[in-house]
């Protein structure tokens, strides 16, 4: 596989998570009634979420890191798998993790928490989001690979494989140590 097609999915992954998180925090105005609204939209985000707030309010720093690690690999896994079904479900899991993002940060600043703190309280472990974009790349460029099969065209196994498993590696680095930072810097 070339390396700009590498480079153009990298893109596309990026752009497919950005959208719909930009289109969430400046464009949909879903009103805010009751605390239970993050379990009605989020697909039981919420729940992850209400265990990672259970485990911090005893200080259980080591099961909030596990617990962040393994929701984001598992993010970056359907990723990678959407890419065996041409890339739609890598398509729609970067949509709805964009859209889920921006969906936390404008349901915590309606909730009282200032654009500033939101901020500060993200950016130190964001680098998390290259491990997902590059999972998404890893889909896509599965997926491009199954399609060239199809056509019958020959595909660079060796490069590809190479390409696959240094993504891989970057991946789980990035959401490894992104989870480490969100448990053990952020949350304080």
């Amino acid at each position: 596989m070339k390396k700009n097609f590498f480079l153009i999915f990298l893109i596309v992954s990026i752009l497919c998570w950005l959208l719909p998180f930009i289109l969430r925090v400046y464009f949909f105005n879903i009103s805010v009634a009751n605390s239970d609204y993050l379990k009605t939209i989020t697909l039981n985000k919420a729940d992850v979420v209400d265990e990672i707030l259970k485990l911090i309010s005893i200080h259980d720093r080591w099961n909030t890191f596990i617990l962040i690690f393994k929701n984001n690999i598992k993010g970056c896994l359907f990723n990678i798998i959407g890419g065996f079904l041409l890339g739609l479900g890598t398509f729609f899991n970067l949509i709805i993790n964009g859209f889920y993002t921006a969906d936390v940060f404008v349901f915590s600043y309606n909730s009282g928490v200032t654009i500033q703190t939101i901020i500060k309280i993200t950016l130190p472990h964001s680098f998390e989001l290259i491990g997902f974009w590059l999972s998404g790349t890893i889909g896509f460029s599965i997926a491009w690979v199954i399609i060239q099969f199809m056509k019958g065209k020959e595909i660079l196994a060796n490069l590809f494989l190479k390409q696959i498993v240094s993504c891989v590696i970057l991946v789980f680095i990035s959401i490894i140590m992104a989870a480490y930072i969100e448990a053990y810097v952020s949350i304080k």
